[in-house]
């Protein structure tokens, strides 16, 4: 992950207890938020006075003690105050989040393009976006910027990579920090956190345009000694396999990527070109393209055990065009899985994502939040 800087202070050490205390009750006076976090009341005043300066949180009334000199300030989280921006820059599509403090989506945008599309054209549409979604011409509550990039972990740091010149324009825009990581990892973040348990070892695989993975430990993207933790798209998976964007061949992304599924299916002879023409195949239930599916399930269950030996998660995540068409796919790659792990392996819970293509904007953002607690059903209330 690459950073610049920004004019936002560090936030306080122990800024996410008080935001908790606001969320849970609020408004409060201060008085009741160290009564409710053991904090003094010296650090509750230390955590208050920046967020009420920068707005994320305001002044909602007012307590009255006669005779007990000037009224008591009762504050609150403002919910409609932007904390932090998520981009997402995956193949063929730009999305775009904004959060509160609290992990809230308050608005987001997309806008889908071609996989060639050049770099300075997708960093157009980002400005485009960043226009059509009318952020506030000033914003003091804004902690940072995310930005999620498709590529390998080495290509994040150059100096020269395509979306640096957007990296620049961001920071002097917003005057905040601006990290840079891989897509995947940030939605594997989200879809973490849309769990109601966070202590714990997951594995995200998502299937799109390319495929990529990213393991999150306790909450905490584990990117590895290189940035290449989780990684699986590019483990060989047929041999010798069809070529790779890589340079390599029989990459798991040449059979399980939404392109390498389509061409599959029209070298069966079917005149499947998109992906709303897949679901409406699958839909349909002839199994014309059964073959297709066994393939990528079978590609996806090797790499799968891979990781489950090496990295031991305790749930695995499925995201994708063929997922998101129903149960076909996961229904295979479980029971491959499962035969192919065999009895000396505790079975690891594999199961479909539970956010929206928005879940890479939505990581890129969060880093810079407190998110509330899941409910289980999303990253966002």
């Amino acid at each position: 992950m690459s950073t610049t800087g920004s004019n936002h202070d560090p936030a306080h050490p122990r800024e996410a207890e008080v935001i908790e205390a606001l969320r849970t009750s609020r408004p409060i006076t201060r008085a009741a938020i160290a009564e409710a976090t053991g904090l003094s009341r010296t650090t509750v005043s230390a955590v208050i006075a920046p967020l009420l300066e920068e707005g994320t949180v305001v002044v909602a009334g007012h307590e009255d003690h006669p005779g007990r000199g000037r009224p008591t300030e009762r504050i609150e989280i403002d919910l409609d105050a932007i904390s932090a921006l998520g981009i997402d820059l995956a193949h063929g599509a730009v999305r775009i989040a904004a959060l509160n403090i609290v992990g809230d989506a308050l608005t987001t945008g997309s806008r889908e393009h071609p996989e060639d599309l050049g770099w300075e054209e997708r960093l157009g549409i980002v400005r485009e976006l960043l226009e059509e979604l009318a952020l506030p011409a000033a914003m003091p509550s804004l902690r940072g910027v995310g930005l999620g990039v498709p590529g390998p972990a080495a290509f994040l740091h150059r100096a020269d990579a395509p979306w640096q010149r957007l990296v620049d324009d961001l920071q002097g825009r917003f005057g905040a920090e601006v990290r840079v990581d891989n897509t995947t990892r940030y939605a594997a973040f989200a879809e973490h956190l849309a769990a109601p348990r966070r202590d714990r070892i997951t594995l995200h695989v998502r299937c799109y345009q390319g495929v990529g993975g990213a393991v999150v430990r306790e909450a905490r993207i584990d990117r590895g000694a290189a940035g290449l933790a989780g990684e699986i798209g590019h483990l060989q998976v047929e041999f010798p396999g069809a070529p790779c964007r890589c340079g390599r061949r029989g990459c798991l992304e040449t059979v399980a990527s939404t392109p390498s599924v389509l061409a599959a299916c029209r070298a069966l002879g079917l005149g499947l070109h998109t992906v709303e023409q897949l679901h409406q195949e699958l839909a349909s239930g002839r199994g014309r393209v059964d073959p297709v599916l066994t393939r990528a399930a079978e590609g996806l269950a090797h790499a799968l055990v891979l990781a489950v030996t090496m990295v031991d998660p305790e749930e695995i995540l499925l995201s994708g065009d063929l997922f998101d068409a129903g149960d076909a796919l996961l229904d295979r790659v479980r029971g491959l899985v499962a035969r192919e792990a065999g009895a000396r392996f505790p079975a690891v819970r594999l199961g479909p994502g539970r956010l929206s293509s928005d879940a890479g904007a939505l990581g890129a953002a969060l880093p810079f939040t407190h998110p509330r607690p899941s409910t289980g059903r999303t990253v966002i209330a």
